[in-house]
């Protein structure tokens, strides 16, 4: 029986020597050892398992593995390194995963980049979510590669895709017509869903969801598989692959949207159900939380991005989407625009947000985006996600913290202000009060005036 390998890639971080843990797929079991392992760490800054480069460290690591995976042997004593540029003129990793002639290309940490430039001439594209390069068309550009690859002094090692390891189907999200490798009726559904002014984020989910199916099917057309085929295919989800009830419902809405816009065919609600909702109450953090996660040492950027996540509860999406012509100091507010459901809002400019972008403005001078990333590109939502969990880790903050949980922190502190719901349902553009009235389960201005029957009681 071949047992798996592992990498050690060295890198450093503040001028610590460390070596990440790489492998093909992180198992449920090899995730359990990590985590209550006091040798391996894991990082959100880079995303990755790592242990520190000493051979103490490696050796108990191996002890750890013990019969169940194996170090690479070329990786069993680190060699020394000193600079960056050490690390660069090593031998570093690119693992190629090959199938259906495309590739996965991993870049170890960190990388030169130069390289991410080169894949893209390549026609390559990152997907966020996996952290990976694919390559179409691989056959073709596998020479240009591994010439390019090598010259650079990086090392290829080349693995065949297990489609059962956890890599699964990546296609590119972006639906233009004349770039997506769809057929015919997944096409009249985005050009559907499009004229019905659908957010291309729904559009990608949708589409995404019903190409699923019909893969499961083996390509069959969507008229052609049954309602209780639906339904196994469901089950299958739930049973199979541990679908979450919103997941469950994600395809169940597809379904419904791709019926009622394509077809004529009617939607069977019993036989295709959507799961019960279950009734969670938001997340949230204290005010004094959020104080001490905005006063932690970081950039300018970092503290604006985190300043305008709780001070107009904007979703993720919103913020990233903001332009410099959207923020009015003279007027003291933001306009959220083509926000959920296609809807426009204005949210308020705090005068501590005010002095803050001017600040910015004088030292980024953003030109489109407020947020702008690499060469003036729309900032990444994965960077800003890790923005706010390093803060959150440098507050010494235990709750889960994400840009979503500010949004609900923002309307329960409105809510414990005193604010009107209505108020707090146009600032977050709720369509409907029942939306916003979730918050007045978590607030605590209405449950500090009761009094409890145990007070009534003489004891």
């Amino acid at each position: 029986m071949n047992v798996p390998l592992i990498f050690l890639d060295p890198f450093f971080h503040n001028k610590t020597p460390l070596l990440r843990i790489s492998f093909e797929y992180l198992s449920k079991q090899l995730k359990e050892r990590f985590n209550h392992s006091q040798v391996v760490h894991f990082s959100f800054q880079y995303n990755c398992y790592y242990i520190r480069n000493s051979e103490n460290e490696i050796e108990k690591l191996k002890k750890l593995l013990s019969g169940f995976q194996l170090i690479h042997n070329e990786f069993k004593s680190p060699q020394v390194i000193n600079t960056f540029d050490d690390l660069c003129a090593s031998v570093l990793i690119i693992t190629v995963l090959k199938f259906e002639n495309k590739a996965v290309v991993k870049l170890p940490v960190p990388f030169n980049e130069t390289w991410t430039d080169y894949l893209k001439s390549l026609g390559a594209f990152y997907d966020v979510r996996r952290r990976l390069w694919l390559i179409r068309s691989y056959d073709l550009n596998a020479k240009k590669l591994e010439d390019y690859f090598s010259k650079s002094g990086v090392k290829i090692i080349y693995k065949l895709a297990d489609r059962s390891a956890g890599i699964g189907s990546i296609e590119s999200k972006d639906y233009k017509p004349n770039e997506i490798m769809i057929d015919e009726e997944l096409q009249d559904f985005i050009k559907a869903m499009t004229l019905q002014g659908a957010q291309k984020r729904t559009i990608e989910n949708y589409v995404s969801q019903i190409k699923h199916l019909k893969k499961f099917y083996k390509g069959r057309s969507i008229v052609d598989i049954t309602d209780k085929e639906i339904r196994d295919y469901l089950y299958h989800l739930r049973n199979q692959l541990n679908y979450s009830y919103s997941s469950q419902n994600l395809v169940v809405c597809a379904v419904k949207r791709y019926f009622e816009s394509v077809t004529e065919r009617v939607f069977n609600s019993k036989l295709i159900p959507l799961s019960p909702h279950k009734k969670v109450l938001p997340k949230t953090i204290e005010k004094e939380e959020v104080a001490k996660v905005l006063n932690v040492a970081m950039n300018l950027k970092h503290k604006t991005i985190l300043y305008l996540l709780y001070s107009t509860g904007v979703r993720l999406q919103e913020l990233l989407n903001l332009k410099v012509e959207d923020v009015s100091f003279e007027n003291k507010v933001i306009i959220v625009k083509n926000g959920k459901g296609g809807k426009d809002r204005i949210v308020v400019l705090s005068d501590k947000v005010k002095s803050l972008l001017s600040d910015y403005y004088k030292k980024f001078q953003p030109i489109k985006y407020l947020l702008e990333g690499v060469n003036g590109a729309q900032y990444s939502a994965t960077s800003v996600r890790k923005i706010v969990n390093r803060a959150k880790e440098k507050a010494g903050i235990e709750k889960p913290l994400t840009p979503h949980v500010f949004r609900h922190s923002f309307a329960t502190h409105l809510h414990d202000s005193g604010i009107d719901i209505r108020n707090i349902q146009v600032l977050l553009g709720h369509q409907s009060t029942k939306t916003t009235e979730i918050y007045t389960h978590v607030s605590k201005h209405d449950i500090r005036k009761l009094k409890s029957p145990l007070d009534d009681l003489d004891l």
